[in-house]
């Protein structure tokens, strides 16, 4: 196949057209480090070369932007690059590079996930399912919040002070204090046993 027109397109693309009719867009410095040029003749493997080229140029620097301004897993970077309409091929070649480069970290970013959500007042249970939600494994998650040091208990305390300490004055609020703890993910012994530091005076039942 033969190139028979290249003209400048959106987003740092050129867009070449083909002798048999088809049209493809490449990243301009990929065409400018293969100097592409009219009546440049490619063959289908070279085009398949040049398009995955492309892709894993523009997927890199998209990539580069999102974890300017957010941490992400492996898998959430991923799954938001093919959202936007990048190649998957290409995506997955991004994130392997980065995971070589220690620009992702799945282990890292779960610490530092593990750590927030600990100390914003969520149960271990409840950090789990968010972290899961961030693309992390299971394994993975469960292995974090074993090797944490954090205890529920101390965990509840610090939550029911910031958030919950005014409401225990009258036994219907107690009660409903105690509901969302255990909404919280946090297990039923545990919010007793916390909120007993605060009052003596009403129980669960």
């Amino acid at each position: 196949m033969r190139i028979t027109e290249i003209k400048p397109s959106k987003l740092h693309l050129n867009l070449l057209s083909l002798s048999n009719g088809e049209e493809i867009l490449i990243d301009k410095d990929v065409c400018a480090e293969h100097s592409l040029d009219v009546d440049l003749e490619l063959d289908c493997e070279e085009l398949k070369e040049l398009k995955f080229q492309s892709d894993y140029v523009r997927a890199k620097s998209r990539a580069l932007w999102y974890l300017d301004r957010m941490d992400y897993s492996e898998k959430a970077l991923f799954d938001k690059l093919v959202l936007k309409g990048f190649d998957k091929k290409a995506s997955s070649a991004v994130i392997a590079k980065f995971v070589d480069l220690g620009l992702l970290d799945d282990r890292r970013y779960a610490e530092r996930l593990c750590e927030k959500l600990l100390n914003s007042g969520n149960s271990k249970r409840a950090a789990s399912q968010k972290m899961r939600q961030k693309g992390l494994s299971y394994d993975l998650c469960k292995e974090i919040l074993e090797e944490t040091a954090a205890d529920e208990g101390d965990t509840l305390s610090r939550l029911i002070e910031r958030k919950y300490l005014e409401k225990l004055s009258d036994k219907e609020n107690y009660h409903k204090v105690y509901a969302a703890l255990v909404r919280r993910g946090f297990s039923y012994s545990d919010v007793r046993n916390a909120l007993k530091k605060y009052t003596e005076d009403f129980s669960e039942d």
